[in-house]
């Protein structure tokens, strides 16, 4: 792999200000995954309200393994697998945010954040929000 190759392999596009930019994720130590997941604003509550729409971000926090669905660039839900690979961190929306790898489509490998709305889990509820907007 070049090395021109590795600089794109964890960047992530963002709007920003109605402009374009890309943004280099950075790994996730084991130490600042621990104290992310012990935050307030990265635990996931199951008593807490769930999503009302699936562009709408949610602070759930993944694990390797788990099963979701995803909404690439082109708008479009699939439904992935959380892989084994590095959870990276970056600029969400609006503040920093946790990026998980997901495997979608077979082969394909891409990173995605619960606080931009494009990463959900696979359960009833996700699936019904997905049915109500025509995606299954």
């Amino acid at each position: 792999m070049t090395s021109n190759t590795q600089g794109r392999r964890h960047t992530r596009k963002q709007r920003n200000s109605n402009e374009l930019i890309t943004q280099k994720l950075r790994a996730v130590t084991p130490e600042e995954l621990d104290a992310w997941s012990s935050g307030s604003d990265s635990e996931y509550d199951p008593n807490d309200p769930q999503p009302s729409d699936l562009d709408e971000p949610w602070p759930y926090m993944f694990q390797a393994g788990d099963r979701v669905w995803i909404r690439t660039a082109g708008g479009n839900w699939h439904p992935g697998k959380v892989s084994g690979q590095t959870t990276r961190k970056g600029q969400t929306r609006e503040k920093e945010g946790l990026f998980y790898p997901v495997v979608f489509n077979e082969k394909l490998r891409k990173y995605f954040a619960p606080l931009n709305g494009e990463i959900k889990p696979n359960n009833r509820y996700i699936r019904g929000l997905l049915a109500d907007a025509g995606w299954l």
